[in-house]
């Protein structure tokens, strides 16, 4: 294993900030995975340490570069944004080698992602649990690549997150094949969660021909936004799920209530529109009229 600062810059307030590549093997193909990108999200973090702690044991056939930690900063405080200046890394590429300090960092994750395939992690908002997923193309090899990790949804998606300052986007204008994976709530570590997104890399580790250590995995939707069906509160108040993330669901099957934030008295039931499987559940209590509650994607064929 090679450990290395890909970027270091001088902040006012504390010590250096340093962007971090931990890098296994060596030739091709190359693989690079980012996490960390916003700082309250957890478990892509917790999910690139356990695949380092595999690749350390069994070093791949070919090159895996990780950026576990990119927002340090935020990370140290629990925040999305950061480091400096309150920015979303994350709309802040292709970046600039001379440019503000958050474009300069976007720049150096580009730079140190040179690889066939690049994969973005993220966990949901902090008020939100999302079923661990991978985000790919209508069509195209990304489609068959994140098929390939095995993970419980497959999201083909049409032009979201892929403007070129973002990361995933910016990968693909320079002719990487580019994925984004979404697991968890924001936040908190959930080990189960992690370990599902680590063993996914596996899977596509054996798939690009890097590993021999993917094991089995089950994906329980692959769909279009066609698929999709999204629940949103008609009033404010508390809502209270009935549901978790991967649970199948049939059409008029009760996933919460929304009830009176003084009182608890009922003010909403949230029904399914569709069979499926539940991948987005609110989990912050508190909402206002139209706020996302629940997502149910159609089963997989």
């Amino acid at each position: 294993m090679k450990e290395e600062d890909i970027l270091t810059l001088e902040a006012p307030f504390r010590g250096a900030y340093r962007l971090r590549r931990l890098s296994f093997g060596s030739g091709s193909p190359k693989l690079a995975l980012v996490a960390g990108m916003h700082g309250n999200e957890l478990n892509g973090v917790h999910a690139l340490h356990l695949l380092a702690r595999t690749l350390r044991l069994q070093p791949p056939q070919g090159t895996v570069h990780l950026l576990p930690t990119v927002n340090v900063f935020g990370i140290d405080e629990g925040r999305k944004r950061g480091p400096f200046g309150d920015e979303d890394i994350n709309q802040a590429f292709p970046g600039d080698p001379a440019g503000t300090a958050v474009q300069r960092i976007a720049h150096a994750i580009i730079e140190a992602t040179d690889a066939d395939v690049c994969i973005d992690v993220h966990s949901g908002s902090p008020a939100m649990e999302e079923l661990p997923q991978v985000r790919v193309p209508l069509s195209g090899p990304e489609v068959e690549l994140g098929r390939a990790m095995g993970l419980p949804l497959v999201w083909r998606r049409a032009g979201e997150h892929l403007d070129v300052t973002g990361l995933v986007g910016s990968w693909r204008a320079n002719g990487r094949r580019a994925l984004r994976v979404v697991a968890g709530r924001g936040a908190v570590v959930q080990p189960d969660v992690a370990l599902s997104v680590a063993n996914g890399f596996l899977r596509l580790m054996v798939s690009m021909g890097m590993s021999q250590l993917g094991g089995e995995g089950a994906t329980l939707a692959d769909v279009t936004l066609s698929e999709v069906s999204t629940h949103r509160s008609s009033i404010g108040g508390f809502f209270v799920p009935d549901v978790v993330v991967g649970q199948r669901v049939e059409p008029g099957y009760v996933l919460g209530h929304v009830v009176a934030a003084v009182g608890g008295e009922v003010l909403e039931a949230v029904r399914a529109k569709r069979t499926g499987i539940v991948s987005t559940v609110r989990v912050y209590p508190m909402v206002h009229a139209q706020e996302l509650l629940v997502r149910i994607s159609g089963v997989a064929k």
